[in-house]
């Protein structure tokens, strides 16, 4: 296979050689208790290893034990179900306490220092909810969907100078530097409020950003596929789809995007053109080469799977991060504060076989936890690798 040159982390900001040098841990993000969400730093040497050739990327219940506490850091919700949201970008965690509410600041945890500071407020845009946040050249782009009453909005978060105008009412130094968000264009028509964006990678040029759509109603059912120019701010279309849901992440040593397929896979897909039509395009007119591993490897049993998410750790190393509902808890009861369900998180690399095929490698890592999840399946666990 072909390697490709380009970003390999994209997730990553740039930095000190000191900071290449540290040493990087998984950040858990759990919604584990009634008043809101914890944040676990894990060491991922330490987890349980084998490497007896099966592709079994599940944790075993017997030896499940509990996260590490005290967590790094703990969250309180502004209130009762109140939705927070996180992303990362270098070495910080960002946290949107209520995203539903333009009033409320957005936190910056820092990983290197275990500094939390407050960030800026949510743009009223995005009020309604983020649908995307992609990480690209020292800065978080965030899409929200609009809702059937309200116009899309496409926002970007930087660390610049501000100006008056985005200070939220306090008083700064001219041309001081601190987190600030600004508004880019909207997807052009027919992007439409009853379409959702279910896939979405960020090109290895670091500046182009996809984005396939579904119907809000038929998330199966594919719409369309856009892209969006950091550099230039133009919108594009495509005549192919991603394959995969959610995030799809690019290791240049696979010279492929990887994310998690719907039906429990994961799965791989060779990088495209960034060109496209400026004008809307019929999809199928082109497909993607891309290719399913061997092996189920999250969602085994449907009646307990909760969640599932990807993260990436650099050179075709992943981190699987699945909820499910433990054994001999009532599937319609998981969630609470009686550790109904557990954690299963699984170290594991990715090549191609002689023949082509995506396989995962021989070594892999596993570790289990038994976790209090509230939430149900609105909130993921995730983990960001920093």
């Amino acid at each position: 296979m072909s390697k490709r040159r380009g970003h390999e982390n994209q997730a990553h900001r740039g930095g000190s050689e000191k900071r290449s040098r540290r040493r990087k841990h998984l950040y858990v993000v759990v919604d584990d208790w009634n008043k809101g969400f914890s944040i676990y730093k894990i060491d991922a040497d330490g987890f349980d290893s084998y490497s007896d050739g099966e592709e079994d990327l599940t944790g075993a219940e017997g030896a499940a034990g509990r996260l590490p506490e005290p967590p790094a850091v703990r969250l309180e919700s502004p209130g009762p179900d109140v939705p927070m949201f996180f992303t990362a970008l270098g070495s910080k965690i960002f946290i949107v306490t209520d995203r539903r509410c333009g009033q409320t600041p957005a936190l910056v945890f820092d990983t290197e220092t275990a500094g939390l500071a407050i960030g800026p407020r949510v743009p009223a845009q995005l009020q309604c909810g983020f649908n995307v946040v992609v990480a690209a050249d020292e800065t978080l782009y965030a899409f929200s969907s609009p809702s059937y009453n309200k116009q899309d909005s496409f926002e970007v978060m930087s660390w610049a100078p501000t100006c008056l105008d985005q200070l939220d009412g306090y008083t700064r130094y001219p041309n001081e530097e601190a987190w600030s968000w600004k508004s880019l264009p909207a997807p052009p028509q027919p992007f439409d409020p009853y379409e959702i964006i279910t896939s979405y990678a960020l090109h290895p040029n670091g500046h182009t950003i996809f984005m396939t759509t579904s119907y809000r109603d038929r998330p199966i059912l594919k719409k369309s596929t856009y892209s969006f120019n950091t550099k230039n701010h133009a919108w594009r279309w495509h005549a192919w789809v991603l394959p995969f849901r959610g995030q799809g992440h690019f290791d240049s040593e696979l010279d492929a995007w990887v994310g998690l397929h719907k039906d429990g896979y994961i799965c791989s897909c060779r990088v495209a053109s960034d060109s496209g039509s400026a004008t809307p395009i019929n999809l199928g007119l082109i497909q993607l080469d891309w290719q399913m591993g061997k092996n189920k490897v999250f969602c085994k049993d449907r009646e307990r799977y909760v969640t599932a998410s990807l993260t990436y750790m650099g050179r075709s190393k992943f981190c699987l991060v699945e909820s499910v509902v433990r054994e001999g808890v009532d599937k319609n009861y998981p969630f609470g504060d009686h550790c109904g369900c557990m954690l299963h998180m699984t170290v594991f690399g990715l090549k191609y076989n002689h023949t082509g095929e995506l396989r995962t490698t021989n070594h892999q890592s596993t570790r289990s936890y038994v976790i209090s999840k509230q939430r149900d399946e609105a909130f993921a666990p995730v983990a960001f690798w920093m």
